[in-house]
Protein backbone atom coordinates (compact mmCIF):
# COMPACT_ATOMS: atom_id res chain seq x y z
CA UNK A 1 0.00 0.00 0.00
CA UNK A 2 1.40 3.38 -1.00
CA UNK A 3 1.36 6.30 1.39
CA UNK A 4 1.38 10.02 0.69
CA UNK A 5 4.52 11.99 1.34
CA UNK A 6 3.02 13.39 4.57
CA UNK A 7 2.86 9.88 6.04
CA UNK A 8 6.56 9.24 5.64
CA UNK A 9 8.81 9.29 8.69
CA UNK A 10 10.67 12.38 7.47
CA UNK A 11 8.46 15.46 7.54
CA UNK A 12 9.06 17.45 4.32
CA UNK A 13 7.94 20.64 6.14
CA UNK A 14 10.76 22.25 8.05
CA UNK A 15 10.74 23.95 11.45
CA UNK A 16 7.85 21.78 12.74
CA UNK A 17 5.53 22.77 9.93
CA UNK A 18 2.34 20.69 9.55
CA UNK A 19 2.20 18.67 6.33
CA UNK A 20 -1.17 18.28 4.56
CA UNK A 21 -1.43 16.08 1.39
CA UNK A 22 -3.15 17.85 -1.49
CA UNK A 23 -5.01 14.85 -2.95
CA UNK A 24 -3.82 11.23 -2.62
CA UNK A 25 -5.95 10.18 -5.61
CA UNK A 26 -4.01 12.47 -7.95
CA UNK A 27 -0.49 12.45 -6.53
CA UNK A 28 1.32 11.04 -3.53
CA UNK A 29 4.06 13.65 -3.67
CA UNK A 30 2.20 16.97 -3.60
CA UNK A 31 1.50 18.64 -0.26
CA UNK A 32 0.99 21.95 1.53
CA UNK A 33 2.86 23.08 4.64
CA UNK A 34 1.10 24.95 7.44
CA UNK A 35 3.90 26.93 9.03
CA UNK A 36 4.18 27.82 12.74
CA UNK A 37 4.36 31.46 13.74
CA UNK A 38 7.64 33.00 12.69
CA UNK A 39 8.20 30.87 9.57
CA UNK A 40 7.00 30.98 5.97
CA UNK A 41 7.79 29.60 2.53
CA UNK A 42 6.76 26.50 0.60
CA UNK A 43 8.54 24.25 3.10
CA UNK A 44 8.45 26.67 6.07
CA UNK A 45 12.14 27.13 5.36
CA UNK A 46 12.15 30.91 5.72
CA UNK A 47 12.46 32.53 9.10
CA UNK A 48 10.25 35.63 9.21
CA UNK A 49 11.50 38.98 10.36
CA UNK A 50 10.76 39.33 14.06
CA UNK A 51 10.14 42.78 15.49
CA UNK A 52 9.98 43.33 19.26
CA UNK A 53 8.47 46.72 20.04
CA UNK A 54 8.76 47.96 23.60
CA UNK A 55 6.23 50.66 24.42
CA UNK A 56 6.49 53.33 27.07
CA UNK A 57 3.77 52.88 29.71
CA UNK A 58 2.76 56.55 29.42
CA UNK A 59 2.28 56.21 25.66
CA UNK A 60 -0.13 53.26 25.88
CA UNK A 61 -1.81 54.23 29.17
CA UNK A 62 -5.03 55.28 27.42
CA UNK A 63 -5.23 52.45 24.89
CA UNK A 64 -4.21 48.81 24.62
CA UNK A 65 -4.33 48.95 20.80
CA UNK A 66 -1.62 50.13 18.41
CA UNK A 67 -1.60 50.52 14.64
CA UNK A 68 1.63 49.45 12.95
CA UNK A 69 2.29 51.02 9.55
CA UNK A 70 4.76 49.20 7.27
CA UNK A 71 6.08 51.40 4.44
CA UNK A 72 7.73 49.73 1.44
CA UNK A 73 9.61 52.12 -0.85
CA UNK A 74 9.91 51.78 -4.63
CA UNK A 75 12.16 53.77 -6.95
CA UNK A 76 9.72 53.86 -9.85
CA UNK A 77 6.40 53.73 -7.98
CA UNK A 78 4.59 55.24 -5.02
CA UNK A 79 5.40 53.91 -1.58
CA UNK A 80 3.05 51.16 -0.40
CA UNK A 81 1.58 51.13 3.09
CA UNK A 82 0.29 48.07 5.00
CA UNK A 83 -1.47 48.47 8.34
CA UNK A 84 -1.51 45.93 11.16
CA UNK A 85 -3.59 46.36 14.32
CA UNK A 86 -2.21 44.67 17.42
CA UNK A 87 -3.38 44.49 21.00
CA UNK A 88 -0.77 45.01 23.69
CA UNK A 89 -1.11 42.34 26.39
CA UNK A 90 -2.26 43.91 29.66
CA UNK A 91 0.69 42.61 31.65
CA UNK A 92 3.32 43.26 28.97
CA UNK A 93 5.05 46.31 27.56
CA UNK A 94 6.64 44.52 24.62
CA UNK A 95 4.76 43.65 21.44
CA UNK A 96 6.13 40.96 19.08
CA UNK A 97 5.29 41.03 15.38
CA UNK A 98 6.38 38.60 12.64
CA UNK A 99 6.66 40.05 9.15
CA UNK A 100 6.84 38.20 5.84
CA UNK A 101 6.76 41.12 3.39
CA UNK A 102 9.79 43.42 2.90
CA UNK A 103 9.56 46.94 4.33
CA UNK A 104 11.78 49.97 4.83
CA UNK A 105 9.98 52.10 7.40
CA UNK A 106 7.85 51.20 10.38
CA UNK A 107 5.61 53.66 12.22
CA UNK A 108 3.70 52.90 15.40
CA UNK A 109 0.46 54.84 15.82
CA UNK A 110 -1.47 55.17 19.04
CA UNK A 111 -5.06 55.58 17.75
CA UNK A 112 -6.26 59.18 17.73
CA UNK A 113 -2.99 60.40 19.24
CA UNK A 114 0.49 60.34 17.66
CA UNK A 115 2.84 58.57 15.25
CA UNK A 116 6.23 57.26 16.34
CA UNK A 117 9.12 56.32 14.06
CA UNK A 118 10.12 52.82 15.16
CA UNK A 119 12.29 51.28 12.41
CA UNK A 120 14.15 52.80 9.46
CA UNK A 121 15.91 50.49 6.94
CA UNK A 122 17.37 51.67 3.66
CA UNK A 123 17.79 48.04 2.59
CA UNK A 124 15.46 45.31 3.84
CA UNK A 125 17.27 42.42 5.59
CA UNK A 126 15.30 39.13 5.53
CA UNK A 127 14.98 37.04 8.73
CA UNK A 128 16.22 39.92 10.85
CA UNK A 129 15.46 40.19 14.57
CA UNK A 130 14.70 43.84 15.27
CA UNK A 131 14.30 45.30 18.74
CA UNK A 132 13.03 48.85 19.05
CA UNK A 133 11.83 50.93 21.97
CA UNK A 134 9.15 53.57 21.47
CA UNK A 135 9.85 56.72 23.46
CA UNK A 136 8.40 60.22 23.41
CA UNK A 137 11.45 61.58 21.52
CA UNK A 138 10.47 59.38 18.54
CA UNK A 139 7.13 61.11 18.13
CA UNK A 140 6.41 62.57 14.72
CA UNK A 141 5.32 66.18 15.15
CA UNK A 142 2.56 67.84 13.19
CA UNK A 143 3.79 70.59 10.87
CA UNK A 144 1.52 73.00 12.73
CA UNK A 145 3.78 72.60 15.78
CA UNK A 146 6.95 73.38 13.82
CA UNK A 147 6.22 76.32 11.50
CA UNK A 148 5.42 79.85 12.51
CA UNK A 149 2.05 81.42 11.76
CA UNK A 150 3.38 83.28 8.73
CA UNK A 151 4.49 80.09 6.97
CA UNK A 152 1.31 78.27 7.96
CA UNK A 153 -0.72 80.94 6.17
CA UNK A 154 1.01 80.26 2.85
CA UNK A 155 -0.69 78.19 0.19
CA UNK A 156 0.19 74.50 0.34
CA UNK A 157 2.79 74.27 -2.45
CA UNK A 158 4.64 77.34 -1.18
CA UNK A 159 4.57 76.03 2.38
CA UNK A 160 5.94 72.61 1.35
CA UNK A 161 9.06 74.32 -0.05
CA UNK A 162 10.11 75.09 3.53
CA UNK A 163 9.93 71.43 4.63
CA UNK A 164 13.56 70.50 3.74
CA UNK A 165 14.82 72.97 6.36
CA UNK A 166 12.49 71.85 9.18
CA UNK A 167 14.82 69.04 10.30
CA UNK A 168 17.78 71.43 10.46
CA UNK A 169 15.83 73.90 12.55
CA UNK A 170 14.84 71.18 15.06
CA UNK A 171 17.91 69.08 15.86
CA UNK A 172 16.07 66.40 17.91
CA UNK A 173 13.23 65.92 15.44
CA UNK A 174 12.98 62.47 13.81
CA UNK A 175 9.87 62.91 11.66
CA UNK A 176 6.93 65.21 10.98
CA UNK A 177 3.75 65.22 8.90
CA UNK A 178 0.96 67.27 7.41
CA UNK A 179 -2.39 66.26 5.94
CA UNK A 180 -0.83 64.54 2.93
CA UNK A 181 2.86 63.89 3.61
CA UNK A 182 5.06 62.10 6.12
CA UNK A 183 8.64 63.36 6.30
CA UNK A 184 11.69 61.68 7.84
CA UNK A 185 14.85 63.47 8.90
CA UNK A 186 17.92 61.78 7.40
CA UNK A 187 21.48 61.72 8.72
CA UNK A 188 22.28 65.01 6.96
CA UNK A 189 19.23 66.64 8.60
CA UNK A 190 17.28 66.95 5.39
CA UNK A 191 13.64 65.97 5.00
CA UNK A 192 12.60 62.99 2.88
CA UNK A 193 8.86 63.16 2.31
CA UNK A 194 6.36 60.73 0.80
CA UNK A 195 2.59 60.53 0.52
CA UNK A 196 0.94 59.46 3.78
CA UNK A 197 -2.71 60.43 4.00
CA UNK A 198 -3.76 60.20 7.65
CA UNK A 199 -6.75 62.56 7.42
CA UNK A 200 -8.89 60.31 5.23
CA UNK A 201 -12.21 59.16 6.65
CA UNK A 202 -11.70 56.03 8.69
CA UNK A 203 -14.75 54.30 7.27
CA UNK A 204 -13.11 51.56 5.18
CA UNK A 205 -14.07 53.35 1.94
CA UNK A 206 -17.74 53.44 2.84
CA UNK A 207 -17.93 49.84 4.11
CA UNK A 208 -17.66 50.69 7.80
CA UNK A 209 -18.99 47.80 9.90
CA UNK A 210 -17.91 49.35 13.21
CA UNK A 211 -20.77 50.32 15.50
CA UNK A 212 -21.22 53.15 18.03
CA UNK A 213 -18.93 55.58 16.22
CA UNK A 214 -16.00 53.17 15.90
CA UNK A 215 -13.31 54.03 13.34
CA UNK A 216 -12.72 51.48 10.58
CA UNK A 217 -9.23 50.78 9.24
CA UNK A 218 -8.12 48.52 6.37
CA UNK A 219 -4.87 46.61 6.40
CA UNK A 220 -3.96 47.77 2.89
CA UNK A 221 -5.04 50.86 0.97
CA UNK A 222 -4.75 49.24 -2.47
CA UNK A 223 -5.94 45.67 -1.91
CA UNK A 224 -7.47 45.35 1.59
CA UNK A 225 -8.13 41.88 2.98
CA UNK A 226 -9.03 42.73 6.56
CA UNK A 227 -10.78 45.54 8.43
CA UNK A 228 -10.22 46.52 12.03
CA UNK A 229 -12.17 48.75 14.43
CA UNK A 230 -10.87 51.35 16.88
CA UNK A 231 -13.58 51.84 19.49
CA UNK A 232 -14.47 55.08 21.31
CA UNK A 233 -14.48 55.27 25.09
CA UNK A 234 -16.89 52.89 26.86
CA UNK A 235 -17.20 50.49 23.90
CA UNK A 236 -15.31 47.31 23.02
CA UNK A 237 -15.53 44.16 20.93
CA UNK A 238 -14.50 43.30 17.40
CA UNK A 239 -17.12 45.71 15.99
CA UNK A 240 -17.40 48.08 18.99
CA UNK A 241 -20.80 46.48 19.54
CA UNK A 242 -20.40 46.00 23.31
CA UNK A 243 -20.67 48.70 25.96
CA UNK A 244 -19.16 49.06 29.44
CA UNK A 245 -21.74 51.68 30.48
CA UNK A 246 -24.17 51.05 33.29
CA UNK A 247 -24.68 51.67 36.98
CA UNK A 248 -23.83 48.12 38.02
CA UNK A 249 -20.67 47.11 36.21
CA UNK A 250 -20.40 43.61 34.85
CA UNK A 251 -17.51 41.42 35.96
CA UNK A 252 -17.26 40.16 32.36
CA UNK A 253 -16.46 43.66 31.13
CA UNK A 254 -14.01 44.43 33.93
CA UNK A 255 -11.93 41.24 33.87
CA UNK A 256 -12.75 39.48 30.60
CA UNK A 257 -9.91 40.88 28.47
CA UNK A 258 -7.34 40.31 31.21
CA UNK A 259 -7.89 36.53 31.32
CA UNK A 260 -5.54 34.80 28.91
CA UNK A 261 -7.06 31.95 26.86
CA UNK A 262 -5.36 28.55 27.03
CA UNK A 263 -2.98 29.69 29.78
CA UNK A 264 -2.74 28.11 33.25
CA UNK A 265 -3.74 30.04 36.38
CA UNK A 266 -0.18 30.55 37.60
CA UNK A 267 0.64 32.32 34.32
CA UNK A 268 -2.38 34.62 34.38
CA UNK A 269 -1.85 38.40 34.87
CA UNK A 270 -1.46 39.91 38.33
CA UNK A 271 -4.96 41.38 38.32
CA UNK A 272 -6.47 37.90 37.90
CA UNK A 273 -4.38 36.49 40.75
CA UNK A 274 -5.38 39.40 43.00
CA UNK A 275 -9.04 38.92 42.02
CA UNK A 276 -8.80 35.23 42.92
CA UNK A 277 -7.38 36.18 46.33
CA UNK A 278 -10.12 38.80 46.91
CA UNK A 279 -12.84 36.40 45.80
CA UNK A 280 -11.52 33.67 48.10
CA UNK A 281 -11.26 36.00 51.11
CA UNK A 282 -14.76 37.32 50.48
CA UNK A 283 -16.15 33.79 50.22
CA UNK A 284 -14.56 32.69 53.51
CA UNK A 285 -15.48 35.87 55.39
CA UNK A 286 -19.00 36.00 53.95
CA UNK A 287 -19.69 32.33 54.63
CA UNK A 288 -18.49 32.59 58.24
CA UNK A 289 -20.41 35.81 58.88
CA UNK A 290 -23.58 34.44 57.29
CA UNK A 291 -23.36 31.13 59.18
CA UNK A 292 -22.87 32.85 62.54
CA UNK A 293 -25.77 35.18 61.78
CA UNK A 294 -28.08 32.30 60.87
CA UNK A 295 -27.16 30.49 64.07
CA UNK A 296 -27.92 33.64 66.07
CA UNK A 297 -31.21 34.65 64.45
CA UNK A 298 -32.64 31.12 64.46
CA UNK A 299 -33.23 31.66 68.18
CA UNK A 300 -36.96 31.87 68.82
CA UNK A 301 -36.43 34.65 71.33
CA UNK A 302 -34.94 36.96 68.70
CA UNK A 303 -37.71 36.24 66.21
CA UNK A 304 -40.51 37.42 68.49
CA UNK A 305 -40.38 40.68 66.51
CA UNK A 306 -40.10 41.31 62.77
CA UNK A 307 -36.47 42.45 62.99
CA UNK A 308 -35.35 38.91 63.83
CA UNK A 309 -37.12 37.51 60.75
CA UNK A 310 -35.64 40.17 58.48
CA UNK A 311 -32.13 39.50 59.75
CA UNK A 312 -32.53 35.71 59.52
CA UNK A 313 -33.60 35.87 55.86
CA UNK A 314 -30.92 38.50 55.19
CA UNK A 315 -28.31 36.13 56.64
CA UNK A 316 -29.49 33.29 54.38
CA UNK A 317 -29.45 35.51 51.27
CA UNK A 318 -25.95 36.75 52.14
CA UNK A 319 -24.60 33.17 52.12
CA UNK A 320 -26.41 32.39 48.88
CA UNK A 321 -25.07 35.59 47.35
CA UNK A 322 -21.43 34.91 48.23
CA UNK A 323 -21.77 31.37 46.82
CA UNK A 324 -23.28 32.69 43.56
CA UNK A 325 -20.64 35.45 43.35
CA UNK A 326 -17.85 32.88 43.70
CA UNK A 327 -19.48 30.68 41.06
CA UNK A 328 -19.85 33.68 38.75
CA UNK A 329 -16.17 34.58 39.14
CA UNK A 330 -14.85 31.08 38.45
CA UNK A 331 -17.22 30.44 35.54
CA UNK A 332 -15.92 33.66 33.94
CA UNK A 333 -12.28 32.72 34.53
CA UNK A 334 -12.64 29.14 33.25
CA UNK A 335 -14.74 30.27 30.28
CA UNK A 336 -12.20 32.86 29.13
CA UNK A 337 -9.37 30.37 29.74
CA UNK A 338 -11.23 28.03 27.31
CA UNK A 339 -11.53 25.34 30.02
CA UNK A 340 -15.36 25.34 29.86
CA UNK A 341 -16.71 24.55 26.39
CA UNK A 342 -20.21 23.15 26.96
CA UNK A 343 -22.51 25.66 25.28
CA UNK A 344 -25.64 24.70 27.26
CA UNK A 345 -23.81 24.99 30.59
CA UNK A 346 -22.39 28.37 29.61
CA UNK A 347 -25.80 29.60 28.46
CA UNK A 348 -27.53 28.47 31.68
CA UNK A 349 -24.95 30.21 33.86
CA UNK A 350 -25.11 33.31 31.69
CA UNK A 351 -28.86 33.68 32.13
CA UNK A 352 -29.08 32.66 35.79
CA UNK A 353 -26.00 33.83 37.72
CA UNK A 354 -26.08 37.59 37.09
CA UNK A 355 -29.86 37.69 37.48
CA UNK A 356 -29.68 35.81 40.80
CA UNK A 357 -26.91 38.09 42.04
CA UNK A 358 -28.92 41.20 41.26
CA UNK A 359 -32.02 39.82 42.99
CA UNK A 360 -30.15 38.73 46.13
CA UNK A 361 -28.21 41.99 46.36
CA UNK A 362 -31.29 44.20 46.00
CA UNK A 363 -33.37 42.01 48.35
CA UNK A 364 -30.67 42.15 51.00
CA UNK A 365 -30.56 45.93 50.87
CA UNK A 366 -34.35 46.15 51.20
CA UNK A 367 -34.33 43.73 54.16
CA UNK A 368 -31.69 45.88 55.87
CA UNK A 369 -33.88 48.91 55.23
CA UNK A 370 -36.84 47.05 56.80
CA UNK A 371 -34.71 46.49 59.92
CA UNK A 372 -33.95 50.22 60.11
CA UNK A 373 -37.63 51.14 59.75
CA UNK A 374 -38.82 48.67 62.39
CA UNK A 375 -36.13 49.70 64.85
CA UNK A 376 -37.16 53.31 64.42
CA UNK A 377 -40.84 52.45 64.98
CA UNK A 378 -40.11 50.31 68.04
CA UNK A 379 -38.10 53.05 69.75
CA UNK A 380 -40.63 55.78 68.96
CA UNK A 381 -43.65 53.70 70.09
CA UNK A 382 -41.78 52.29 73.08
CA UNK A 383 -44.23 50.24 75.24
CA UNK A 384 -47.00 50.64 72.63
CA UNK A 385 -45.01 48.59 70.12
CA UNK A 386 -46.92 45.38 69.18
CA UNK A 387 -44.37 42.56 68.85
CA UNK A 388 -46.81 39.93 67.56
CA UNK A 389 -48.16 42.24 64.88
CA UNK A 390 -44.61 43.14 63.89
CA UNK A 391 -43.71 39.45 63.54
CA UNK A 392 -46.79 38.67 61.41
CA UNK A 393 -46.26 41.67 59.15
CA UNK A 394 -42.59 40.81 58.61
CA UNK A 395 -43.48 37.46 57.00
CA UNK A 396 -45.61 39.18 54.39
CA UNK A 397 -43.07 41.97 53.86
CA UNK A 398 -40.32 39.42 53.16
CA UNK A 399 -42.44 37.71 50.50
CA UNK A 400 -43.40 41.06 48.95
CA UNK A 401 -39.76 42.20 48.86
CA UNK A 402 -38.58 39.11 46.97
CA UNK A 403 -41.52 39.10 44.55
CA UNK A 404 -41.11 42.83 43.87
CA UNK A 405 -37.35 42.57 43.29
CA UNK A 406 -37.69 39.54 40.99
CA UNK A 407 -40.43 41.18 38.90
CA UNK A 408 -38.46 44.41 38.51
CA UNK A 409 -35.38 42.47 37.33
CA UNK A 410 -37.13 39.95 35.07
CA UNK A 411 -35.99 41.91 31.99
CA UNK A 412 -32.37 40.89 32.66
CA UNK A 413 -32.52 37.13 31.82
CA UNK A 414 -34.87 37.84 28.90
CA UNK A 415 -32.29 40.09 27.21
CA UNK A 416 -29.16 38.19 28.29
CA UNK A 417 -27.34 36.14 25.67
CA UNK A 418 -24.00 34.66 24.66
CA UNK A 419 -22.01 36.63 22.11
CA UNK A 420 -19.15 35.16 20.07
CA UNK A 421 -16.64 37.88 19.34
CA UNK A 422 -13.42 37.85 17.29
CA UNK A 423 -11.43 40.81 18.57
CA UNK A 424 -8.11 41.24 16.75
CA UNK A 425 -6.33 37.92 17.44
CA UNK A 426 -8.63 36.64 20.23
CA UNK A 427 -11.80 34.58 19.99
CA UNK A 428 -13.96 35.13 23.08
CA UNK A 429 -17.45 34.36 24.34
CA UNK A 430 -19.20 37.14 26.24
CA UNK A 431 -22.24 36.85 28.49
CA UNK A 432 -23.94 40.21 28.09
CA UNK A 433 -27.29 41.96 27.96
CA UNK A 434 -28.43 43.92 24.93
CA UNK A 435 -31.13 46.44 25.85
CA UNK A 436 -33.16 48.70 23.61
CA UNK A 437 -33.05 52.40 24.52
CA UNK A 438 -36.34 52.25 26.44
CA UNK A 439 -35.38 49.08 28.37
CA UNK A 440 -31.97 50.60 29.08
CA UNK A 441 -33.62 53.66 30.66
CA UNK A 442 -35.86 51.38 32.74
CA UNK A 443 -32.87 49.26 33.82
CA UNK A 444 -30.91 52.34 34.93
CA UNK A 445 -33.91 53.64 36.85
CA UNK A 446 -34.71 50.36 38.60
CA UNK A 447 -31.06 49.76 39.54
CA UNK A 448 -30.81 53.21 41.06
CA UNK A 449 -34.18 52.75 42.76
CA UNK A 450 -33.13 49.50 44.47
CA UNK A 451 -29.92 51.12 45.65
CA UNK A 452 -30.85 54.70 46.55
CA UNK A 453 -34.16 54.07 48.35
CA UNK A 454 -32.80 51.52 50.89
CA UNK A 455 -29.68 53.69 51.18
CA UNK A 456 -31.84 56.74 51.98
CA UNK A 457 -34.03 54.78 54.41
CA UNK A 458 -30.98 53.67 56.41
CA UNK A 459 -29.62 57.21 56.50
CA UNK A 460 -32.87 59.01 57.30
CA UNK A 461 -34.20 56.51 59.85
CA UNK A 462 -31.10 56.71 62.03
CA UNK A 463 -31.04 60.52 62.04
CA UNK A 464 -34.79 60.84 62.52
CA UNK A 465 -34.73 58.44 65.44
CA UNK A 466 -32.07 60.33 67.39
CA UNK A 467 -33.43 63.78 66.57
CA UNK A 468 -37.02 62.82 67.51
CA UNK A 469 -35.97 61.31 70.83
CA UNK A 470 -33.77 64.31 71.59
CA UNK A 471 -36.60 66.77 70.91
CA UNK A 472 -38.99 64.76 73.08
CA UNK A 473 -36.53 64.66 75.98
CA UNK A 474 -35.71 68.34 75.58
CA UNK A 475 -39.42 69.20 75.84
CA UNK A 476 -39.79 67.24 79.09
CA UNK A 477 -36.42 67.91 80.73
CA UNK A 478 -35.89 71.62 80.09
CA UNK A 479 -32.88 71.85 82.40
CA UNK A 480 -30.73 70.40 79.60
CA UNK A 481 -30.23 71.72 76.05
CA UNK A 482 -31.16 69.90 72.86
CA UNK A 483 -27.46 69.27 72.14
CA UNK A 484 -27.00 67.58 75.52
CA UNK A 485 -30.02 65.36 74.94
CA UNK A 486 -28.77 64.60 71.43
CA UNK A 487 -25.42 63.36 72.76
CA UNK A 488 -27.13 61.26 75.44
CA UNK A 489 -29.49 59.65 72.90
CA UNK A 490 -26.55 58.75 70.68
CA UNK A 491 -24.86 57.03 73.63
CA UNK A 492 -28.03 55.15 74.62
CA UNK A 493 -28.96 54.04 71.08
CA UNK A 494 -25.54 53.73 69.48
CA UNK A 495 -26.21 50.05 68.67
CA UNK A 496 -29.16 51.17 66.55
CA UNK A 497 -27.07 53.83 64.78
CA UNK A 498 -24.03 51.65 64.13
CA UNK A 499 -25.82 49.37 61.65
CA UNK A 500 -27.19 52.06 59.28
CA UNK A 501 -23.99 54.11 59.54
CA UNK A 502 -21.80 51.15 58.61
CA UNK A 503 -24.10 50.20 55.75
CA UNK A 504 -24.00 53.78 54.45
CA UNK A 505 -20.19 53.99 54.66
CA UNK A 506 -19.76 50.64 52.91
CA UNK A 507 -22.23 51.61 50.18
CA UNK A 508 -20.77 55.04 49.44
CA UNK A 509 -17.77 53.81 47.35
CA UNK A 510 -20.08 51.95 44.99
CA UNK A 511 -22.32 55.01 44.67
CA UNK A 512 -19.41 57.40 44.06
CA UNK A 513 -17.64 55.16 41.52
CA UNK A 514 -20.82 54.53 39.58
CA UNK A 515 -21.83 58.20 39.31
CA UNK A 516 -18.38 59.69 38.71
CA UNK A 517 -17.06 57.22 36.12
CA UNK A 518 -20.28 56.42 34.22
CA UNK A 519 -18.49 53.67 32.29
CA UNK A 520 -15.17 51.87 32.18
CA UNK A 521 -13.42 53.93 29.51
CA UNK A 522 -10.57 51.49 28.91
CA UNK A 523 -10.15 47.81 29.72
CA UNK A 524 -6.55 48.69 30.56
CA UNK A 525 -7.65 50.61 33.67
CA UNK A 526 -9.97 48.23 35.55
CA UNK A 527 -8.88 48.67 39.17
CA UNK A 528 -11.38 51.34 40.21
CA UNK A 529 -14.32 49.43 38.75
CA UNK A 530 -13.08 46.09 40.08
CA UNK A 531 -12.93 47.50 43.62
CA UNK A 532 -16.35 49.08 43.13
CA UNK A 533 -17.80 45.75 41.97
CA UNK A 534 -16.48 43.77 44.95
CA UNK A 535 -17.33 46.55 47.43
CA UNK A 536 -20.97 46.44 46.36
CA UNK A 537 -21.29 42.99 47.97
CA UNK A 538 -19.50 43.84 51.23
CA UNK A 539 -22.50 45.28 53.17
CA UNK A 540 -24.58 42.15 52.55
CA UNK A 541 -21.73 39.93 53.75
CA UNK A 542 -21.25 41.61 57.14
CA UNK A 543 -24.60 40.90 58.81
CA UNK A 544 -22.91 39.47 61.90
CA UNK A 545 -20.49 42.39 62.30
CA UNK A 546 -23.02 45.11 61.50
CA UNK A 547 -26.04 43.83 63.48
CA UNK A 548 -24.97 41.22 66.04
CA UNK A 549 -21.75 42.57 67.57
CA UNK A 550 -23.01 46.14 68.30
CA UNK A 551 -26.18 44.84 70.04
CA UNK A 552 -25.90 43.60 73.62
CA UNK A 553 -29.11 41.57 73.23
CA UNK A 554 -27.97 39.78 70.05
CA UNK A 555 -24.46 39.31 71.41
CA UNK A 556 -25.81 37.72 74.60
CA UNK A 557 -27.89 35.27 72.60
CA UNK A 558 -24.87 34.39 70.45
CA UNK A 559 -22.75 33.73 73.56
CA UNK A 560 -25.51 31.49 74.90
CA UNK A 561 -25.48 29.46 71.71
CA UNK A 562 -21.67 29.14 71.82
CA UNK A 563 -21.82 27.97 75.44
CA UNK A 564 -24.51 25.40 74.59
CA UNK A 565 -22.45 24.05 71.68
CA UNK A 566 -19.29 23.86 73.78
CA UNK A 567 -21.24 22.21 76.59
CA UNK A 568 -22.59 19.51 74.28
CA UNK A 569 -19.05 18.59 73.19
CA UNK A 570 -17.56 18.76 76.68
CA UNK A 571 -16.81 15.22 77.95
CA UNK A 572 -18.78 14.04 80.96
CA UNK A 573 -16.59 13.95 84.05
Amino acid sequence: MKHSICQLSNNPCQNNGFCIPNDDRISLTTFTCLCPEGYSGEYCQNKNTRIDIRLDEIIISSSSLVLIHFITSFEDAEHERTILLKKVPFDHKTLTVYVTQPFNILFVEIPNQHYYLAVLREIYIPSEHIYTEIQTKQRCSSITELLNNTLLQYEYLRRVKSYPLVCRQHSQLMCFYDNDLMCICDLDRFSNCFRFNHTEKNDCQGYNQCENGGQCFQNNETCPSKLICICPDCYYGGRCQLSSSGFMFSLDVILGYHIKPNVSLNRQPLIIKISIAISTIMFIAGFISGSLSIVTFRREKLRQVGTGNYLLISSITSILMIIILTMKFWVLVLLQMSVINNRMFIKFNCVSLDFTLKVLLASNEWLNACVAIERMISVLKNIRFDKKKSKDISKWVIIIVFVFVILTHIHDPIHRELIDDLDIDEQRIWCLVQYSSSVNIYNSFITLFHFLIPFSINLISGLWLIISLSRTRAGVQRDQSFQQHFKRQIEQHRHILIAPCLLILLSLPRLIISFISGCMRSARQPWLHLMGYFLSFIPSMLIFIVFVLPSENYKTEFKTIVQQIMGSYRPNL
